[in-house]
């Protein structure tokens, strides 16, 4: 199953993923997540719907409420509302069209929150069943095939609101960097990479630090210390992210585990979060997912 949202890059890999499945004769369908934030979206469901028609592509538009009180801002509540819908697809593999620039983009959205080295990792080519075959890609390689095919695609008109993040980012601050740094798009997804393969070489040594036990909570507090505070911290990430948890900022989080590593008998260590609650009982530490 391709993510079909109708604009350029999904577009091109609708296109290039049908010509591939028929040589290998498999069987390829498209989805298009209807967000109903635009005025604009029953025409952008038209489109899909013509574009799939004319690539004999089944089609499947599935109508989504985005929640907008979560204080994440829209971007990021879209976001996670297509993550749950792509979760729960029963498609063996599902591509994304995301290409070099998204994760550039991604890439300095992340470090500029102040993520560590799995946000700098931005997004996988692959996990799980989820595959991003146009990730080396830049958009301009992109439009030139998209030109070259006669592709017709829709432009969504928040692309252009700088008032968005990722589109400031995509609209300012690269343009001016690339500029200066002509390849930086491929660079700072090649530095994705290699922040990737450190995020797995650090979830292979949380795994070491957990001496055989599963990675499940409640975890044992003489864990953290007898790790160093290097070891700890990294510990307590992976085990967040190994849960689907987004991990604290780095001030909150380096406070929690010197409170496990130094908390006397008498005294139970907790962090609240919005989506999850981390505190100490009997020696342990729990977790608990409020989503």
């Amino acid at each position: 199953m391709a993510g079909f949202s109708g604009g350029l890059d999904s577009t091109v890999l609708l296109h290039a993923a049908n010509w591939m499945a028929r040589d290998a004769d498999l069987a390829l369908s498209a989805l298009h997540i209807h967000h109903g934030l635009s005025a604009n979206a029953d025409a952008w469901a038209s489109s899909c719907t013509h574009v799939c028609q004319e690539m004999d592509i089944p089609l499947t538009i599935l109508r989504v409420d985005v929640p907008l009180g979560t204080g994440k801002g829209i971007e990021a509540a879209a976001r996670r509302v297509r993550h749950k819908v792509l979760a729960r697809h029963p498609a063996d593999w599902i591509l994304l069209g995301h290409h070099a620039d998204d994760q550039a983009e991604t890439v300095l959205h992340n470090l500029l929150r102040g993520a560590g080295v799995l946000g700098a990792a931005a997004m996988p080519e692959s996990r799980d069943r989820v595959l991003r075959p146009l990730l080396g890609l830049t958009r301009a390689v992109l439009l030139a095939y998209a030109r070259a095919h006669r592709l017709v695609w829709i432009e969504d008109e928040s692309n252009a609101d700088r008032r968005y993040t990722r589109n400031f980012l995509r609209h300012q601050i690269l343009p001016l960097v690339t500029s200066r740094f002509p390849r930086a798009c491929e660079q700072l997804a090649a530095a994705a990479s290699r922040f990737n393969e450190a995020d797995s070489l650090l979830g292979d040594l949380a795994s070491l630090d957990l001496h055989g036990s599963a990675p499940e909570f409640p975890l044992p507090l003489k864990l953290f210390r007898e790790l160093s505070d290097t070891r700890a911290r990294n510990l307590l990430r992976a085990m967040l992210t190994w849960h689907h948890a987004q991990p604290p900022d780095e001030r909150r989080l380096n406070e929690f585990v010197r409170q496990l590593q130094t908390a006397g008998n008498d005294r139970h260590p907790r962090m609240d979060l919005a989506r999850y609650t981390l505190w100490c009982e009997a020696g342990r530490l729990h977790f608990k997912n409020l989503d």
